[in-house]
């Protein structure tokens, strides 16, 4: 969401907007001692982060609030919105998260009603503006993530070598372990594979400590978090990108694997289906199912053929989330609403 959070306001600017960003972890650079104690720490980032908000609220003409679900929505979004709701502000509910109906089922009874007084709520993909809808009849308006596309070169491939990209964190979620056993499938058939894995998390220690137990170590790299420069370089050098997700929303790294022209194989995780369609722009299975998606990795190496079709179909799609495309449909929504 942060990252999200920048791209919007730099894109606003750019359409000649004036941007007051609030963050919701702010520092003041001399931290009391007591902040580095976990509950206290949330409780000083929310008293700070009001105070900021409420300063901001003074000045501005309409507030576009982005927001998880579980404890972001409770510590941080429900104060917010009653701030918001208090100053009698208009607000744009930007909701984003692939475990949201889970979380409206546990407490739909309790958020919807602050919920239904946003004077929209939009979200980055028609998967949560369905669990919207199915959760409480609102009619969120999808506004795609913005998408760095111009930072990634598309490379057509004609070929595809057995080499293999994830970037996604090493937690559970993401499905890292369903892609290492998937991979020693594939390796049994292709002894020169490899698998690139960009991206840091709790789980590094004993996601290496499986490939060695699937005796796939030497042929799979830990990148660890990586910068701008590196991600380029290895969508470059690597031809497949395989991702496992279990619990997802609108992925931005199969986005920047659609603009580099490497075709995704990924498991069908939430939101996941509403950006790739199967067998158009990526094959899907399901998840925690690395049989299959082996089989998918293989069939892309017998057929380079279907590789380049899902490349060149997945790289129009991704236009889809460039800032040019968004940015009219994100200042008009906001103009719309604002209270001047």
């Amino acid at each position: 969401m942060a990252i999200q959070a920048e791209k919007v306001a730099d894109l606003l600017r750019e359409q000649g907007c004036d941007v007051v960003e609030v963050r919701t972890n702010a520092s003041n650079g001399h931290d009391h001692v007591f902040s580095r104690v976990p509950g206290v720490r949330s409780i000083i980032n929310l008293v700070r982060f009001l105070r900021d908000l409420d300063g901001a609220l003074r000045k501005t003409d309409v507030v576009y609030f982005l927001t998880g679900f579980f404890n972001f929505y409770f510590w941080v979004t429900f104060p917010a919105l009653v701030l918001i709701y208090v100053r009698r502000k208009p607000v744009v509910l930007s909701a984003r998260g692939g475990d949201a109906a889970r979380f409206f089922r546990r407490y739909g009874k309790l958020v919807g009603p602050v919920l239904r007084r946003a004077d929209k709520i939009t979200t980055p993909s028609g998967f949560l503006r369905d669990v919207f809808r199915d959760a409480f009849a609102l009619e969120a308006q999808v506004i795609p993530n913005i998408a760095d596309l111009e930072q990634f070169v598309f490379c057509r491939r004609t070929q595809f070598r057995p080499r293999f990209l994830v970037t996604r964190n090493l937690e559970h979620i993401y499905g890292i372990d369903t892609v290492l056993r998937a991979f020693a499938l594939v390796r049994d058939k292709h002894a020169q594979a490899t698998l690139d894995i960009a991206g840091g998390g709790s789980l590094r220690a004993p996601l290496e400590q499986l490939t060695t137990a699937l005796d796939i170590a030497d042929a799979v790299t830990f990148h660890g978090p990586v910068n701008h420069e590196q991600i380029q370089r290895l969508y470059g050098q690597c031809d497949i990108y395989v991702n496992a997700s279990r619990v997802d929303n609108l992925p931005g790294s199969l986005l920047e694997a659609f603009a580099s022209g490497l075709p995704v194989v990924s498991t069908r995780a939430g939101g996941i289906p509403y950006m790739v369609e199967e067998g158009v722009t990526g094959l899907l299975v399901d998840v925690d199912d690395y049989q299959a998606l082996a089989d998918q990795i293989l069939r892309l190496l017998d057929n380079p053929a279907l590789g380049a079709s899902l490349a060149d179909a997945a790289y129009a799609e991704s236009q889809k989330y460039a800032r040019k495309n968004v940015a009219p449909q994100l200042v008009g929504l906001l103009a719309k609403h604002a209270r001047m």
